[in-house]
């Protein structure tokens, strides 16, 4: 009997210890509960209290030491749009300079041009004139020539059948005497025109030509008008080249005869009398003639 008690306390003892063993993780869960719900009523109260401070509070970092982050990020950028100014005002002022030499290069230019026109026109009149004082003197000789055609023939019985020249044997009655000596006025390259040519004529077996002063007046004339005008331009019959003054009279006569059309005019056989110009300017450029009788 003591020993079915002593049994049925132990069951009882067992059973009040199982309970408690099963009861108590629903304690633990609901006191749990209890807490969370306590914690989410306290941080609902402190959002509503002070947001920025929760979000401080969130973000691991004191309300304070977020400000002064805040101040030197708003320097950073003051200091980004001063540096960004600073750029403008150094872009705008490379530009302004730019633009002002533009505008000096410009004026510079415009001088230049303007000394360079001036400096034109000038040579321009000094060759008119130059060319205007050769024609004059072109043109005394001519009358020189004449008069003395006319002084020539009036001495001599047959003076008025060689009053014009075409004697080539330039007899001392004739007009060819007056062309064949320095009086025909030409100068030494002139004259040399004249020589070369009779050498070519010589070797294709025609008689040489005489001087004449009258053809070389016309030729001169001619010459000054063509260099004038900068074109070449036939005035009778002659032969024209145009070129620099370094040409030489040896190269005159090789450009005529290496052209057919100017080597027919120098070479026929009938041509009695030439006349030689060689007229330059003051930039270098020459026209030359011969003007040869046909």
């Amino acid at each position: 009997m003591s020993q079915h008690r002593a049994s049925r306390g132990r069951t009882r003892a067992k059973t009040g210890r199982s309970h408690a063993r099963t009861s108590t993780p629903r304690v633990r869960i609901l006191a749990a509960s209890g807490v969370l719900l306590a914690l989410g009523g306290a941080a609902a109260l402190m959002w509503q209290s002070d947001p920025d401070a929760t979000g401080a509070a969130a973000s691991g970092k004191p309300q304070g030491q977020r400000s002064a982050g805040d101040r030197a990020a708003e320097a950073d950028d003051t200091r980004v749009e001063a540096m960004h100014a600073a750029e403008g005002e150094t872009e705008e002022t490379a530009e302004r300079r730019i633009r002002e030499e533009e505008q000096k290069a410009r004026a510079h230019a415009a001088k230049t041009a303007h000394e360079n026109q001036r400096e034109a026109e000038r040579e321009s009149e000094a060759a008119a004139e130059e060319a205007r004082e050769k024609a004059a003197r072109a043109k005394q000789r001519q009358k020189e020539a004449a008069d003395a055609a006319t002084s020539g023939s009036g001495g001599s019985a047959s003076g008025s059948s060689n009053s014009g020249g075409s004697n080539p044997s330039g007899s001392a009655s004739g007009g060819s005497q007056s062309g064949g000596s320095s009086s025909a006025g030409m100068s030494a390259n002139e004259r040399r025109l004249i020589s070369l040519l009779n050498e070519r004529r010589r070797a294709l077996g025609l008689s040489p030509v005489a001087e004449s002063a009258g053809l070389a007046g016309q030729a001169e004339e001619c010459s000054a008008r063509n260099l004038q005008n900068g074109t070449l331009t036939h005035c009778g019959h002659e032969v024209l080249f145009m070129g620099g003054s370094g040409n030489t009279p040896e190269a005159m006569i090789e450009a005529w005869f290496n052209s057919p059309g100017h080597k027919t005019a120098l070479t026929y056989g009938s041509s009695t009398e030439a006349g030689a110009a060689i007229v330059t300017d003051g930039a270098g450029r020459l026209v030359a003639a011969i003007n040869i009788d046909y």
